[in-house]
């Protein structure tokens, strides 16, 4: 691999720290690799034979003095879910990861028989030694995504157990405090979909937060209030839920806190093999003001666009301009398969400030099995893919690099510049 062009990349994740700075983090992308199934899981229920090279896997990369280097943590963490169970703090020296299923244990050979997490780990990861868990805590059954608030001291998750599904953990120094925990407040929603939620994310002004409910294609939002401990002390809806299309798997607020992108993904147990659809959609979200309550607070839906075909991880470039989905496909099907894929693909769409239409500018085949995971570099021209497994017949996953170039009409372009990693990378973050 020829590191320069990621190296260049790397550097613009975060802005130089101080001169002088003794324990300033560099630039820093953090990948999780689940190595207890094969891709093939979801449509066969099987595990797959057992990895005797690789566990579970946090790889932090970053490069100094032209070399590029990636220190590997094992750290229990699950592809089975939304790419949202990790996340770094805001000067990258801690790095949080939930474990959404436990690591598969010997003669296991079923999806099914993985036994839930519960927990979620800190990880120090400030260079010049080695990481390291410095601190657990159980935040409830199965967390499907967690998401650090703007000022960096309060993580929420979304979890499986009814009544119960939001925690809220602060965080300071990468020690845990005391977890709040608070139900979603719901009628039953009398949907196909065995799961409530998948996804929860902060808005950028650090006071709301949006949990998407795949069981009823709805986003909801809350208006969270805290102590003087920073802990939460109360949880309301903010506005009203907004209906999207059917299973909003995740999504994201525009870096101006203006609108909320969901990647609905059209599953569920009306479709044939419950992943039986090629298409998907995005609906765009134009969010109340943030100081409005009550009846004043109305979000409505201004757009949607065609989706890509299993687009489940979705990420905004940090000036809010353009919007880029990782689309599945039918990478993950088993040989033979009339729905198998030998590519998957990644899609550029174009976001209007103004009305939240998302303009698409085209879609461009990747030749990677499930990749799942994005995320761009501070100038927003550089992306990194998660690739769950390569086509190049190397057993590992990797984080692949490309660019979207703006001259004339916006493209995506890939740079062949590949990390390689662990097998089943499935959530990126970087600062």
């Amino acid at each position: 691999m020829r590191p320069h062009l990621v190296l260049a990349a790397l550097s613009l994740l975060v802005p130089s720290g101080p001169s002088g700075a003794q324990d300033a983090p560099g630039s820093i992308l953090a990948a999780l690799s689940d190595t207890d199934m094969v891709p093939t899981v979801y449509e066969t229920g099987d595990l797959g034979p057992a990895d005797p090279r690789h566990r579970d896997t946090l790889s932090l990369i970053s490069g100094a003095e032209g070399r590029l280097s990636a220190r590997p943590l094992e750290v229990s963490n699950s592809t089975n879910g939304p790419p949202g169970s990790l996340d770094l703090s805001p000067d990258g020296r801690f790095a949080f990861v939930a474990e959404t299923f436990r690591p598969r244990s010997p003669g296991m050979t079923k999806l099914s028989e993985l036994v839930p997490g519960t927990g979620l780990r800190s990880v120090d990861i400030r260079p010049g030694r080695d990481p390291a868990v410095i601190d657990q805590v159980k935040i409830g059954t199965r967390p499907q995504a967690i998401h650090l608030s703007p000022d960096g001291g309060l993580i929420v998750a979304v979890t499986t157990d009814a009544d119960r599904e939001l925690s809220f953990i602060p965080v300071r120094d990468g020690r845990f405090g005391a977890v709040t925990r608070f139900g979603l407040d719901l009628p039953p929603s009398g949907g196909f979909i065995p799961l409530k939620s998948t996804w929860v994310q902060w808005h950028p002004g650090g006071r709301h937060i949006a949990v998407n409910l795949v069981d009823r294609a709805q986003v909801a939002f809350y208006a969270i209030e805290r102590d003087a401990a920073g802990s939460v002390a109360a949880m309301r809806p903010w506005g009203n839920r907004v209906q999207t299309n059917k299973f909003p798997f995740v999504g994201r607020f525009s870096p101006d806190g203006r609108f909320y992108v969901t990647s609905d993904l059209q599953w569920g147990v009306d479709t044939q093999g419950f992943f039986g659809v090629r298409e998907g959609i995005l609906t765009t979200i134009r969010l109340a003001e943030p100081g409005s309550d009550g009846d004043a607070a109305r979000h409505t839906v201004p757009h949607i666009a065609l989706g890509g075909w299993g687009s489940e991880t979705i990420a905004f470039s940090p000036d809010g301009r353009f919007l880029v989905t990782s689309n599945l496909r039918g990478t993950g099907k088993p040989d033979g398969s009339p729905d198998w894929t030998r590519e998957a693909s990644l899609s550029l769409y174009e976001l209007d400030g103004g009305t939240g239409r998302l303009t698409p500018h085209g879609d461009w085949p990747i030749a990677a099995v499930l990749p799942q995971g994005l995320a761009f570099d501070r100038d927003g021209r550089t992306l990194f893919v998660g690739v769950n497994r390569t086509r190049d017949g190397s057993p590992g996953g990797a984080v692949e690099v490309w660019r979207i170039s703006t001259e004339d009409t916006p493209v995506l372009e890939p740079t062949g510049e590949r990390i390689g990693l662990p097998p089943g990378v499935h959530t990126l973050v970087a600062r």
